[in-house]
């Protein structure tokens, strides 16, 4: 391809692109639908890590200069998340970041999603909550410990597969 290892981001294919909310949410659907496409052909192989990587970044990139756009538009943002909503439904992919980028436009316009109005006063609440479940005052030593703990038992799990536990010499 011509533009193969440039920077997509300065590839000059901008020019010309259409801006009504129509035309974002036809090109929303094909980016979803494309991410989709760079999953399946990376783990065929037809894709390299690194291209597939690049794509899928500059996938993300659009997406979330659309989600920019929609934070004030709330036509493109109800239009944004209906697509996002049912691609999420119907995706093979990681539907995440598609799904935090869902509730943050539902936040700002105070939208319905699945039966659900939004409202921004939920955002303090839930990190109230979070904060009565766990302990959040020494939680980087904790995730510290619980990472050592999950090596150690992944590297028992490693041992005792290649049935190497009970061997003195890899004791």
């Amino acid at each position: 391809m011509e533009n193969e290892g440039k920077n997509p981001s300065r590839s000059g294919f901008a020019r010309g692109t259409e801006n009504t909310t129509e035309d974002i949410l036809a090109i929303l659907r094909t980016l979803l639908v494309a991410d989709d496409v760079i999953e399946l052909k990376a783990l065929k192989g037809e894709y390299s890590p690194e291209k597939a990587s690049r794509l899928a970044h500059a996938i993300a990139v659009t997406v979330d200069g659309m989600a920019l756009t929609a934070l004030k538009d709330k036509e493109l943002a109800e239009g944004m998340v209906s697509v996002i909503n049912e691609h999420m439904k119907n995706s093979r992919g990681n539907p995440r970041p598609y799904h935090h980028l869902l509730h943050l436009l539902a936040y700002a316009h105070r939208l319905e999603v699945d039966g659900v109005t939004h409202d921004p006063n939920e955002l303090f609440e839930s990190y109230a909550w979070v904060k009565s479940e766990m302990d959040l005052d020494n939680i980087e030593e904790q995730r510290t410990e619980l990472e050592e703990e999950l090596d150690d038992q992944m590297d028992q799990l490693k041992l005792e597969k290649d049935g190497r536990k009970n061997n003195q010499m890899f004791a």
